[in-house]
């Protein structure tokens, strides 16, 4: 089973531990937002766009949050 990347409010991104699924994690986590953490080389390309998705999509400046508050990957991450 490959371990899933997902990105929670409280504990940051985090690894799902082996055995456990994306089903059973977000029932003790409802607020997990992403299943993947966007790539080094996507990160760059928005960086050089000048912008970035936050985590729940939306298109923000990189160091930047959402309408909704939600911060954008490069901040999350700690990028920026």
């Amino acid at each position: 089973m490959k371990k899933l990347t997902v990105y929670t409010e409280e504990r940051g991104v985090v690894r799902l531990k082996e055995g456990v699924t994306l089903d059973q994690y977000k029932v003790k986590h409802p607020d997990a937002i992403k299943v993947c953490v966007p790539c080094l080389k996507t990160l760059e390309r928005w960086s050089s766009d000048c912008g970035c998705k936050s985590l729940d999509g939306c298109w923000v400046e990189p160091d930047g949050t959402c309408e909704h508050g939600r911060p954008s990957w490069l901040l999350a991450l700690g990028y920026i």
